[in-house]
């Protein structure tokens, strides 16, 4: 059954590709199926100038441009200013953009020339998602965590609708953390991927954890040495034997198998630094947007 709905949703998505091509063909600023509900552009550029102009309201997701002796978010204070990043998006098709905001922390200390490899993996990561509500104004979405924070800077194209018309995306969430175990001179660095999916539900941010895979680096010298060792995964499907599995037997699971798969091609995501949007934010959410309408038609995103 999971093949035979896939295969149709799959079929469904590319006869409406289809028609994205081949109006983009006849007119080379049309939309994407994707924002099918932005009719015009001045739709879309009246929300941008609601989202830019409630900065007194997302402004606190900046540590910087925070009002002096103010601290409305003090769990922020310790993260990375430098990898918040923003994405103006509609993921649940509703008409209505959304402002994403992706935070994320890496380690800070590392000692020695040997971790090129883990270094840019976040050791923790936060997020929050604003939209426009029906009556024009935007509003701060309730996030549910499923075990963790995902990294919506790793947010998939649309995976799968459910029979209720919700539009989950696929996202894989790793993080890292120094052990105290030593390999010679050099620490251990073990990680966490979390296999999620993500939806906008009814003004709710919705996480589900699918699955859960935990192990430890070596040879961190650089990204392309480093490799996976002492691997064990769960899939949370109900499946005794799917559980406390070896790397390998993980990855002949179907949920692994499949998870990056996508109803539609990548991608309509953009992802734009805090730094910009705090330099121009017209210009930033501008930038996104054009990104996530167009992306499908000219490859970017």
């Amino acid at each position: 059954m999971k093949h035979f709905k896939k295969g149709l949703l799959a079929a469904a998505a590319l006869l409406v590709l289809s028609a994205v091509t081949a109006s983009a063909a006849a007119a080379p600023y049309a939309s994407s199926s994707t924002a099918a509900h932005i009719k015009h552009p001045a739709d879309a550029n009246a929300q941008l100038k609601i989202i830019a102009e409630a900065e007194p309201l997302w402004k606190d997701e900046f540590v910087a441009r925070w009002d002096a002796g103010q601290t409305p978010q003090p769990h922020l204070m310790r993260f990375n200013r430098r990898l918040t990043h923003i994405a103006v998006t509609d993921l649940d098709h509703n008409g209505r953009l959304e402002l994403l905001f992706r935070h994320a922390m890496t380690l800070m200390d590392i000692s020695g020339p040997h971790a090129a490899g883990v270094v840019d993996i976040p050791i923790d990561i936060s997020l929050s998602a604003y939209e426009i509500s029906a009556d024009g104004r935007l509003e701060r979405l309730r996030a549910e965590n499923g075990y963790d924070w995902p990294d919506l800077m790793n947010l998939q194209p649309l995976s799968e609708i459910d029979e209720h018309g919700t539009r989950w995306h696929h996202v894989r969430t790793v993080t890292v953390s120094r052990s105290d175990y030593f390999t010679g001179k050099a620490p251990s660095y073990t990680y966490t991927a979390s296999y999620q999916r993500v939806a906008l539900d009814h003004g709710t941010l919705r996480c589900q954890l699918l699955a859960v895979e935990k192990g430890s680096y070596r040879d961190v010298d650089s990204p392309s040495t480093c490799r996976k060792i002492n691997v064990s995964a769960s899939v949370f499907d109900g499946d005794p034997a799917h559980t406390n599995m070896s790397g390998r037997q993980f990855q002949q699971t179907y949920l692994y198998q499949t998870f990056d798969e996508a109803l539609l091609p990548p991608s309509s995501i953009r992802w734009v630094s805090g730094d910009e949007l705090n330099r121009d934010p017209h210009e930033a959410l501008a930038a996104s947007w054009q990104g996530f309408v167009y992306g499908i038609i000219d490859g970017k995103g």
